[in-house]
Parts: C-alpha cells; sequence; structure tokens
C-alpha cells in the first residue's frame, strides 16, 4: 500500500492526519469509560449509556444535560474530574468533526488539517463549560 503523495511530500500533513486518526480512535473507548462510570453513578446499564452514547447526538444531548444544564440526576456523588475530562473529549470530538464539515473543503486532507486545531478549541470551551457548571453547582449546595 502506497501512501499519497501529498503525506510524503509534506511531512507535516502526515502528522497532522495520523493525531486525527488518533483522537478519533481513542474516542470510543472514552466513550466507554464515561459511560461505566455515569452508569455506575447512577446504578444503570452501561451497555444501554454506551450504546446512546454511541451516537453523535446522545453524546451532546448527555454533554448537556450532564454539564451545561446541570441536572445530575439520581447520581451517588457528582461528577469527578476525570469523568469532566472525558465528557469533554468526547464533546470536543464531536464539535470538529461538525464544524469542520461545515466550514473545510470537502477534501479529506484538508478536514484533517482543520480537526486538530477544532478539536482543541472545542475541547478547551467543552471543558471550560463543564467545569464552571460543576463549580458553580458545588457552591450553591454548600
Amino acid at each position: 500500500m502506497q501512501l499519497p503523495p501529498l503525506l510524503v511530500e509534506r511531512p507535516l500533513v502526515a502528522v497532522a492526519v495520523g493525531l486525527t486518526a488518533l483522537v478519533v480512535i481513542a474516542n470510543p473507548f472514552v466513550l466507554a469509560y464515561w459511560a461505566r462510570s455515569e452508569a455506575r453513578a447512577k446504578g444503570s446499564s452501561t451497555l444501554d449509556v454506551f450504546i446512546y452514547m454511541q451516537l453523535a447526538v446522545g453524546t451532546v444531548h448527555y454533554w448537556y444535560v450532564r454539564f451545561a444544564r446541570g441536572d445530575a440526576g439520581p447520581r451517588d456523588a457528582p461528577p469527578t474530574r476525570r469523568e469532566r475530562v472525558a465528557g469533554s473529549y468526547a464533546m470536543a470530538v464531536v464539535t470538529a468533526f461538525v464544524v469542520g464539515a461545515t466550514v473545510s473543503p470537502p477534501d479529506p486532507i484538508t478536514q484533517a488539517l482543520y480537526f486538530l486545531p477544532l478539536f482543541a478549541a472545542s475541547f478547551a470551551a467543552a471543558y471550560l463549560v463543564a467545569s464552571t457548571a460543576s463549580g458553580q453547582r458545588a457552591a450553591a449546595t454548600n
């Protein structure tokens, strides 16, 4: 199997494509961790939560309900920092993909180049919302 000439001639593009693939391939594992921790805290089925989170709409809905709206539901404990990072990661992948598909040309290499900066910005924004919302709820309950 030969690499496309663009990836051979421009190593930065090859690195960007590889990092994009790594981020996207890691997403199901992050979703599995987030689903397991959510299901444990709520006492529900991990499989049900994981299947729902595999849909892009499910990830966005779950992140919005959990962090942005602040509805923790019947949980044993508030979301930990690791759960907020996992949720922010999953949300950032969906956001970067949707925004990248909207604003970039339909070329897959260009979309991979757009994905990494969009992912970094989306992750920062999602984590900021998740930690700010969690901090406001903690202050409100004290």
